[in-house]
């Protein structure tokens, strides 16, 4: 398996720590909940009145009231993120929210700040056009609200809003019975994402369409590409024909002449440093003859071109595809299929 790109395991790292942070906040809250005592004519946290628990407002203006330095901490940090955050509690009363999550909801401070319950507020955010329609809405805001109970206690998914936005939308339960909300908005991600993919598509399509076998290896040594003319010349990854760097090189210098360049390759593909492209001349027992490209590809990859000796003034070589080429360098420098 391919190792994951930095930035998936930064954000995989960032998420982790969020989620703690939010399960510490949720613990802290409950905590202070029960060893709060109650004021001369305020009802307990069983009551009905409006002021049985800390408002949110009450949280993020004046968080000392709960406590500790690492409650103020945490509720300055969620204040400032761009994830929007709410943390409902065993009621299904929203208990604390960030500025981000009135942004990304488009609902007022005024109507967070009076505690809606779950419930209410999926209302709220359908009204606004800040929620995708399902088939039974009352069977799919119910599955939030079992969260925890004989059911997963996290439940991820993609909102695709008609105003063109995709929020991930990420709850989990967490201590005493505490739910964490988290909405992002990811529809810039998505969209460089799928430009990613069509620059793919679209550089296969003419890279399948030159009679030149072209192949590219990644920096772990796999293939992630190879065009229409190398798989009908050496067959197809599926078949195990060509899978790795070595094991292509080996079956190569197998079908070759005496040839010292095969090992040069083998050496040249594990370098870090120094990698610039060159070429040398592979003559096939079965009597075709090629010029084999070497050109360095981002991440440490490697590109191979098979041009025959009898072609080398094929479209090919025109200017017009040298430049196609040299542009997948850089966006087949990784397995394809995981962008």
């Amino acid at each position: 398996m391919p190792p994951l790109p930095p930035h998936l395991v930064l954000v995989l790292v960032a998420s982790s720590l969020l989620a703690g942070a939010l399960a510490a906040l949720a613990i802290l809250i409950a905590t202070h909940n029960k060893e709060m005592p109650e004021k001369p004519g305020q009802k307990s946290a069983s009551g009905d009145h409006p002021t049985d628990d800390l408002s949110d407002t009450a949280i993020a203006q004046n968080p000392e009231a709960l406590g500790g330095a690492l409650l103020q901490t945490l509720t300055k940090t969620i204040a400032h993120l761009s994830v929007g955050i709410a943390i409902f509690d065993k009621d299904g009363r929203m208990v604390l929210f960030n500025p981000a999550l009135m942004e990304l909801s488009s609902l007022p401070l005024d109507l967070l700040t009076k505690r809606p319950r779950l419930f209410d507020f999926f209302d709220q955010l359908r009204t606004q056009g800040i929620l995708p329609e399902p088939k039974d809405y009352a069977k799919w805001r119910n599955q939030y609200m079992q969260l925890g109970n004989n059911a997963p206690d996290l439940l991820e998914e993609l909102w695709s809003l008609p105003s063109g936005l995709t929020y991930r939308v990420t709850a989990q339960s967490l201590r005493n019975g505490n739910m964490s909300l988290m909405i992002e908005d990811i529809s810039n991600e998505l969209s460089a994402t799928r430009g990613i993919r069509a620059r793919v598509r679209q550089n296969e399509c003419i890279l399948n369409s030159i009679d030149e076998p072209l192949c590219v290896f990644s920096g772990t040594g796999h293939l992630s590409f190879s065009n229409r003319a190398f798989k009908e010349r050496w067959g197809t990854p599926e078949a195990r024909s060509v899978g790795k760097m070595n094991d292509a090189i080996s079956r190569w210098k197998a079908q070759t002449t005496l040839n010292a360049n095969w090992g040069k390759l083998a050496a040249f593909s594990e370098q870090l440093d120094h990698r610039n492209e060159w070429s040398f001349d592979a003559a096939f027992l079965d009597g075709d003859s090629y010029s084999v490209r070497v050109n360095p590809v981002t991440g440490g990859g490697t590109m191979l071109r098979f041009l025959r000796q009898d072609a080398m003034d094929s479209l090919f070589e025109t200017a017009q595809s040298r430049l196609q080429v040299d542009g997948a360098r850089s966006i087949f420098a990784t397995d394809g299929k995981a962008i």
